[in-house]
C-alpha cells in the first residue's frame, strides 16, 4: 500500500495448499522452480488481471531466473521483479538487470538489512532499482532513517517497509522516509475511545440495522438515506454502473432500494464503509478486497459443507463484518450491540465459538499463510484439501 493506505501492488507467492506438503517441503523446492510456477499460473491459469486487477505484481526472483529467457515472458508493465536477498551482485548479473531495464523491466530489492556494508554491497545495480524492499524486523529505525538519507542522491529510489503489522510501526517507517508498506496493519483496528460515531458511520449502522431487519419498511430505509444525501448520490452513482443495466429511469431514492434489493444494498454499504465513504476508492482500498474475500470464502465454505441458503448467508455476512471494528474505530462488542444481527454470527465475531468462527479461522489461516492452521481447520470441518483450495482460488475473483 502507499502511504494514504491505497492498494499499490500484489506480492505473488508459491503456496500448494491442495496437498500435506507442509511449509518444510516448499522451503526445500529449488528458487527457479518456484518463480516459474508462480510466473505460469499468473500468465496462464489465472491470469494477471483477474489477480492483480489494474494493479501491480511483485515476483521473487533469483540469479538463474534472471540470467535466462523465461523473464522475457512477464508483461513488463505489469510485474516488480525482486532481485532476492541471496543473490551475488556480480558483473553479469549487473549487466543483465542493465539490459533488461532499458527494455522496461522493473527491479526490486527483496528483504534488504540496512546496515554500513549495504551501499558498498549493491551500488552497481542501485541505477537500475525501483524500489528497496526493507525487512523492518532485521532493520534498526535508526539504521533505516540514516540509510534513506544517504541515498538521497538516487531519487528514483522508493523504500518499502515489509512485515508492517501495526499502526505505530505504519506511521514510524513513514517517519523514516518509506513510502510504501507492506503487511497487514490495516487491517488492525484501531480503536478509540469515543462515546459516539462520526455522523456518516453512525447512518451506516442505522442503514444496516434497517437492512438487517426484515420487518422495516422499505419508506423507512428510504427515509434514512435521504437523511445522508452523501450516501443518497454514492446510491445513485453506483446504480448507473456497468454493473446494473435497468430498463426504466431511477424515480426515487425509495425505487432505487427497491431495485437493488436488500442484501445487495448491505454489502455495497460494507464496501463503502471499508472505502471511508468514497466510492471511487473502493477498487483501490485493501480493506474492500480483504472483506470481500472473506465474505467469498466464507460462503463458498458453507457451500461445501452442505449448510443451508441462510446459513451460507449468514457465513458471507460474517466475513463481510470481520473487520467492522477498523472501519469503525471501535470495539466489536460496542458495534454489534447497534446492531440486529444473527446470535450465531455474533458468537463466531465476539467468541471465536462456533462453525462461522471455524470458517474465519479458515480465511485467516489463508491470508497469513499459516499453512498449518488452514490444513488442521479443513480437517476439522471435514473438507476436501483439493476443492477447499479451489474455492480460495475462486474466492479471489
Amino acid at each position: 500500500m502507499d502511504a494514504n493506505g491505497d492498494l499499490f501492488a500484489y506480492e505473488l507467492l508459491f503456496r500448494d495448499l491442495s496437498s500435506d506438503k507442509n511449509r518444510a517441503d516448499l522451503c526445500e523446492l529449488d528458487d527457479l522452480y518456484v518463480t516459474s510456477r508462480v510466473a505460469v499460473n499468473a500468465l496462464n491459469q489465472f491470469g494477471v488481471e483477474r489477480l492483480v486487477g489494474g494493479g501491480g505484481a511483485f515476483i521473487n526472483a533469483d540469479r538463474e531466473f534472471i540470467l535466462g529467457d523465461f523473464i522475457t515472458m512477464l508483461p513488463k508493465e505489469r510485474f516488480y521483479i525482486e532481485i532476492l536477498e541471496d543473490v551475488k551482485i556480480e558483473t553479469s548479473l549487473v549487466e543483465r538487470v542493465e539490459e533488461l531495464h532499458s527494455l522496461g523491466y522493473r527491479f526490486a530489492l527483496d528483504d534488504m538489512t540496512f546496515s554500513e556494508d549495504f551501499i558498498k554491497e549493491y551500488e552497481a545495480i542501485l541505477p537500475f532499482i525501483e524500489i528497496v524492499k526493507i525487512d523492518i524486523r532485521d532493520s534498526k529505525i535508526e539504521l533505516v532513517e540514516s540509510m534513506i538519507k544517504r541515498l538521497a542522491s538516487c531519487p528514483h529510489l522508493k523504500f518499502l517497509a515489509e512485515k508492517v503489522e501495526s499502526l505505530d510501526e505504519f506511521k514510524l517507517y513513514k517517519a523514516a522516509g518509506c513510502t510504501l508498506f507492506q503487511g497487514y496493519f490495516f487491517s488492525k483496528p484501531e480503536i478509540k475511545k469515543k462515546s459516539s460515531l462520526d455522523p456518516s458511520k453512525s447512518t451506516l449502522l442505522e442503514l444496516t440495522g434497517l437492512l438487517l431487519d426484515e420487518s422495516s419498511d422499505p419508506n423507512e430505509i428510504a427515509a434514512a438515506f435521504e437523511r445522508a444525501p452523501d450516501l443518497s448520490l454514492q446510491l445513485i452513482q453506483f446504480l448507473n454502473s456497468a454493473r446494473f443495466s435497468f430498463k426504466n429511469p431511477i424515480r426515487s431514492i425509495s425505487h432505487a432500494v427497491m431495485m437493488i434489493g436488500r442484501k445487495d444494498l448491505l454489502t455495497w454499504l460494507y464496501m463503502l464503509a471499508y472505502a471511508n465513504g468514497n466510492i471511487s476508492k473502493m477498487e483501490r482500498s485493501p480493506l474492500v478486497a480483504l472483506a470481500g474475500f472473506r465474505s467469498r470464502l466464507l460462503r463458498r465454505i458453507s457451500m461445501m459443507h452442505g449448510d443451508r441458503k441462510e446459513v451460507q448467508d449468514m457465513a458471507a455476512f460474517t466475513g463481510t463484518l470481520s473487520l467492522a471494528d477498523t472501519i469503525f474505530e471501535m470495539p466489536m462488542e460496542s458495534l454489534l450491540e447497534r446492531m440486529r444481527i444473527d446470535g450465531a454470527v455474533k458468537s463466531a465475531l465476539l467468541a471465536g465459538k462456533g462453525t462461522l468462527a471455524e470458517y474465519l479461522k479458515l480465511a485467516k489461516s489463508v491470508e497469513c499463510g499459516e499453512d498449518e492452521e488452514y490444513r488442521e481447520t479443513v480437517k476439522r470441518l471435514g473438507l476436501n484439501l483439493f476443492e477447499a483450495g479451489e474455492s480460495i482460488v475462486r474466492s479471489y475473483e
